[in-house]
């Protein structure tokens, strides 16, 4: 059971990175499975912010978003979690019942201009979320302009209610 909800936890994390990469970095979208399981594997690896490292020579340095967009969502999935089980306890006890993973799909944006559906975060959740997001990434050394990209991006990927 603990091997299915870290399953599970991983494919939400990938599926709302995917939605914010086609906002902000539709050509990430490609190598996003292979870029998942890399950063699963080795969460610390794929998030050094390391620019004496030129991949491509020349000095030219290729900084991908989808490893940090992946550590956010890893990090407001527990949030994401928690407001839906608010809202699941809001519409029947029988749904309460259901696996957290459909509910917290249902946050998702399919598409950047979906706009919000009966499950959508309050302002004041997406606060929570973006501040989280934010938190994260200063964590991984990501400057203030990067981490509100991040961040922004994140949110975007989510419905949130006017």
């Amino acid at each position: 059971m603990a091997t299915q909800r870290h399953g599970d936890a991983q494919a939400l994390a990938t599926e709302l990175t995917a939605a914010a990469l086609a906002v902000v970095a539709p050509d990430e979208l490609i190598v996003l499975d292979e870029t998942a399981a890399e950063y699963f594997d080795t969460p610390a690896a794929l998030l050094r912010n390391d620019t004496t490292d030129s991949p491509l020579g020349a000095g030219i340095t290729v900084v991908m978003i989808t490893p940090y967009l992946l550590a956010a969502a890893g990090v407001v999935m527990p949030l994401l979690s928690s407001f839906a089980g608010e809202i699941v306890k809001g519409i029947a006890v029988d749904l309460a019942k259901e696996p957290m993973a459909p509910w917290i799909r249902r946050l998702f944006k399919r598409r950047p201009d979906d706009p919000p559906g009966p499950v959508a975060l309050t302002a004041d959740q997406a606060r929570r979320v973006r501040d989280t997001v934010v938190a994260q990434c200063y964590r991984t050394g990501l400057p203030s302009h990067q981490a509100a990209l991040i961040a922004d991006a994140t949110l975007g990927a989510l419905h949130v209610r006017p």
